[in-house]
């Protein structure tokens, strides 16, 4: 595969991995018109080719009413188309049974549009070589990657235009606000009512900062307290007792003694 082409394929693929969460090994989904033109181009390796082109890991699948198929054209071939037919059952068997829940078969289209449903909820990668199988989902089904052969060339086919508007609606989904973000934005938008203002605060008196006060000196006398009585006399109902003064002279008459008063 040219360097060109497979730059293209991994944009691609990583566009589908990127909006529809694709995630390894990717899902093949293969019908009986693929099965047999792997048969008819003689792939050697058809799951070293899916690898290649996808650039990643597969996991071929095929659904029982898409076997039945190949079953009805063994039975309708001769000769060399008999071989092929033979060949391209015995490559089918070494694939995935997807289950699609048919008792009964039905045609390989319906049954492929019945598995991948209208979202391709699964992340079915389709490989079909009926055109007019990938023509139906490519037209109706957003987010489904295609494959084919084209002159023994496997393609992926571009992203189809349901599939890019389908990616642009989501986008701008993306970039609207939602219902929730409305409501909080209406929310925010409402005036709120101004706090009442706060009581002023009364002044208090701060007193004096204690390194700034100077200090008394040790040993300083208190100020003398004054008294309405005598030193001599005490008050009535005291119990203290007068202290005796002795006054000294210089003879021995001038010696005067106070009594004692209790």
């Amino acid at each position: 595969m040219r360097q060109k082409r497979a730059k293209s394929y991994r944009r691609l693929v990583h566009q589908y991995v990127l909006h529809y969460r694709f995630r390894e090994p990717f899902q093949v989904l293969i019908d009986n018109t693929f099965a047999q033109a792997l048969v008819r181009y003689q792939v050697q390796d058809p799951l070293k080719q899916l690898v290649n082109v996808l650039q990643a890991k597969v996991k071929p699948m095929i659904t029982q009413c898409c076997m039945v198929a190949l079953y009805e054209a063994e039975k309708a071939s001769e000769g060399n188309d008999l071989r092929q037919a033979k060949d391209a059952i015995a490559l089918a068997k070494t694939w995935e049974r997807r289950k699609c829940n048919h008792k009964e078969a039905i045609a390989p289209g319906e049954c492929l549009a019945s598995v991948i449903g209208p979202t391709n909820q699964h992340r079915y990668i389709l490989a079909a070589d009926d055109a007019y199988i990938r023509r139906a989902r490519r037209r109706t089904v957003p987010g489904l990657p295609l494959l084919h052969y084209s002159q023994s060339v496997l393609v992926l086919e571009p992203m189809s235009d349901v599939t890019e508007r389908h990616i642009a609606e989501m986008e701008a989904h993306k970039s609207t606000v939602s219902v929730t973000e409305q409501k909080i934005l209406a929310h925010a938008a409402e005036p709120t009512p101004a706090p009442a203002p706060l009581p002023p605060k009364r002044k208090r008196a701060k007193e004096p900062n204690p390194l700034s006060v100077k200090k008394k000196k040790k040993g300083e006398a208190a100020p003398p307290t004054t008294s309405a009585t005598s030193p001599h006399e005490a008050p009535e109902g005291s119990d203290t007792k007068r202290r005796r003064h002795k006054k000294r002279g210089r003879g021995s008459s001038s010696v005067s003694i106070t009594s004692t008063v209790q």
